[in-house]
């Protein structure tokens, strides 16, 4: 469950990463999207009041200024202070948007300032909404100096502006207005789509932070849990390999009418063994796997997988265990109870997954003074090429998933590597169809990883 856990949080966390990110980022065009048309909208306001403005700041009785549009020539003329003034248009031109535009050269100036060009937008729109927007306005020449500028106490001219525009063509002066984007009018504007992001990113956080708290709580449960398991383990394993001996023992003793329940005992006994071997595998499944490194005769444990009486097995099935041990130092570095149950668990494979006559053959050789080899080989049911890659998957049980005569959850390859993964070492799987099948384990020698080392199922 801790690896689950563990993966659910990964996923989580990354998923509502995305989430929020694309919601934000969703919220940041949004806000683009409504400020571009906002500019849009209040510079075609400004445009329109700049031109209206234009023609009241004229004063065409006021003498020495005049103009006129000759048609043949296409051309502006003009007179200001008794001095005459040329443009040509372009064909492209619009005549109406010229004679808007060119009625500010003629203007009175001491009409035309930005000051009374701000009143004039406030008769025309909102002025509480013109104070939120914080326009600030500047008329600069064609040289680029400064002529007029609103408000006049500007500390620090803006860096950018929203609209610009040229005034005249005799002039060419330029108008630069710059304002803000209120946040509240973006706020106005979406505040659903806003409530709905906040709404989703609380939840979000809610549900990342009540994940938290379960995988939490999911490992001071685990650490319970392992305690527990590993409790029976220690407490069951002792006793019952002590009444195995006895009942072996018993045997030249007891009576022949005595035999057959003492047979029955051995056969119950051996049986509660396998599952206590088989919980200590299957306690990584919660918490990941917590080596206790000790050395130990591997000699003497292999050995061990050659006492009969401790297999489960028909008694129609014929068997031989051979174990051959080349090495000649018999010590390594390990945890017994783990490794014991790993071998344990391919003995009894090869048991299971076999006909009535079984011949096995444990081999132990020396690869370097680093690392040593142990192989099982038996001359059973073998796996397909097909299942081969997936035996060692949870829940797999390669060519035998659907056969329920033979018992089996497909759990104990699983384990297995995860054992030999735990101590730094490899497993392999060789095997024919209808011949047999080979299991080749390499270990180091010295196990180098820390005490109550932790890894992972499956890695």
């Amino acid at each position: 469950m801790d690896q689950r856990m563990r993966f659910v949080w990964n996923i989580t966390i990354f998923a509502g990463s995305i989430l929020l990110c694309n919601q934000l980022i969703h919220v940041n065009n949004l806000y683009r999207l409504r400020k571009n048309a906002h500019i849009y909208q209040q510079n075609e306001m400004i445009k329109g009041a700049i031109h209206e403005f234009n023609m009241k700041s004229t004063n065409l009785k006021k003498s020495g200024y005049s103009i006129s549009f000759n048609a043949r020539n296409n051309e502006l003329r003009y007179i200001i202070n008794n001095q005459k003034f040329k443009h040509q248009l372009y064909p492209q031109d619009d005549i109406k948007h010229v004679m808007e535009q060119c009625t500010y050269d003629i203007r009175d100036p001491e009409l035309w300032t930005l000051e009374h060009f701000y009143s004039y937008l406030q008769e025309k729109q909102d002025s509480v909404m013109l104070k939120k927007l914080s326009m600030r306005f500047l008329v600069s020449d064609k040289t680029g100096k400064n002529i007029d500028t609103y408000p006049k106490k500007q500390v620090d001219l803006p860096a950018s502006y929203e609209y610009k525009d040229t005034l005249g063509f005799i002039s060419k002066d330029i108008l630069l207005v710059a304002y803000d984007y209120p946040t509240v009018l973006f706020l106005q504007s979406t505040s659903g789509q806003v409530i709905l992001v906040i709404f989703m990113t609380a939840l979000l956080i809610l549900c990342i932070v009540n994940l938290n708290r379960t995988v939490r709580k999911e490992k001071i449960n685990g650490k319970h849990r392992e305690l527990f398991i590993n409790n029976i383990v220690h407490d069951l394993k002792r006793p019952v390999v002590n009444q195995i001996k006895i009942c072996h023992l018993l045997h030249d003793t007891i009576s022949p009418e005595q035999h057959s329940f003492l047979k029955q005992s051995e056969k119950q006994l051996n049986e509660m063994l396998h599952t206590i071997h088989q919980m200590l595998l299957q306690s990584t499944d919660e918490h990941g796997l917590r080596l206790k490194l000790r050395d130990f005769d591997l000699a003497e444990m292999l050995q061990a997988l050659t006492e009969k009486k401790q297999w489960n097995v028909k008694e129609e099935k014929e068997f031989t265990i051979l174990v051959d041990f080349l090495p000649t130092d018999n010590i390594i570095s390990g945890d017994y109870h783990f490794l014991s149950a790993v071998f344990q668990n391919l003995v009894d494979n090869a048991l299971k997954y076999s006909g009535d006559r079984v011949a096995i053959k444990i081999t132990c050789e020396e690869i370097d003074v680093q690392f040593i080899r142990i192989t099982i080989q038996d001359n059973g049911f073998g796996i397909s090429s097909k299942n081969q890659k997936q035996v060692f998957e949870r829940y797999n049980r390669g060519d035998h998933q659907n056969n329920h005569e033979i018992k089996g959850h497909g759990q104990g390859l699983h384990y297995v590597r995860t054992v030999i993964s735990a101590h730094g070492g490899k497993i392999d799987l060789t095997s024919t169809e209808g011949e047999g099948t080979s299991i080749t384990i390499t270990l180091p020698r010295k196990n180098r990883r820390k005490k109550n080392n932790i890894a992972k199922n499956g890695k």
